[in-house]
């Protein structure tokens, strides 16, 4: 019995360390103030090494492009725990207007130990509708409201920061079953850390929840044009897992 306790307990710390994902990170669509006009998106690759307890649990990239004003992004986790394993990909593109992000189209798909889950929706402005790929139907729900994935919010968060002025942070977004959810952050401060990366100043934004045991946390570096650097999960004041980057290139 101590045995399968044991596996159950682990297996259920997997699934806490990439539910909403360790980089769904969901943010999104209405900052309560206005990023100034210099904040940009530059494009870059990045690679984060997934840790608990100081042993390494898995890898995570993060890749942004742009062409002709449509940016790619993807993203993916990929963590293992003894028999155990679990890899979340997100894609998606999207525009900026004024400021904002709208998504066009993204895809999520979860596949390893258990069932395998996917999404995939695009954004129909002309018709103002979310429209399921897989089915053809739309989905009901709010795009002008609702405008970006969850994957592209983080890019979002990542200009809002650079507005050194805006402390809190409140988004919409489309979550990886196409539904729709409110997020709200808020910013700490500065903090310098110590990665594989290297030693790098960075801006620290927790997540905001109510009645919640998890606490999750943030960490975008100004130098490096505030690519996500870290984020950290913690449930009942115990480590889940941290994702700290290892590589990148701009």
């Amino acid at each position: 019995m101590t045995f399968w306790r044991t596996i159950n307990t682990q297996a259920g710390m997997l699934r806490v360390m990439l539910t909403g994902a360790l980089f769904s990170a969901s943010f999104t669509a209405s900052a309560m103030v206005n990023e100034p006009s210099s904040a940009v998106l530059t494009p870059y690759e990045a690679r984060y090494e997934v840790l608990r307890g100081g042993s390494n649990y898995g890898e995570a990239v993060r890749s942004l492009s742009v062409t002709d004003g449509v940016y790619k992004l993807y993203t993916e986790t990929e963590i293992s725990l003894l028999f155990l394993s679990d890899r979340r990909r997100f894609w998606s593109e999207f525009v900026l207007e004024n400021g904002r992000i709208q998504t066009q189209t993204f895809a999520y798909k979860r596949s390893g130990t258990g069932r395998d889950k996917g999404f995939s929706g695009i954004f129909d402005w002309q018709q103002k509708q979310l429209v399921n790929r897989n089915t053809t139907q739309p989905v009901a729900v709010n795009i002008v409201q609702y405008s970006m994935d969850e994957a592209a919010n983080v890019e979002q968060l990542r200009l809002d920061v650079q507005n050194q002025a805006q402390t809190d942070f409140v988004y919409n977004v489309i979550d990886e079953k196409g539904q729709a959810d409110e997020l709200r952050f808020q910013r700490v401060g500065e903090e310098v850390l110590t990665l594989p990366y290297g030693e790098i100043t960075a801006v620290k934004v927790a997540r905001v929840r109510e009645n919640s045991r998890r606490e999750t946390d943030y960490w975008f570096a100004p130098e490096l044009g505030y690519v996500l650097v870290k984020m950290a999960q913690r449930e009942d004041g115990d480590e889940v897992a941290t994702l700290q980057l290892s590589h990148i290139e701009q």
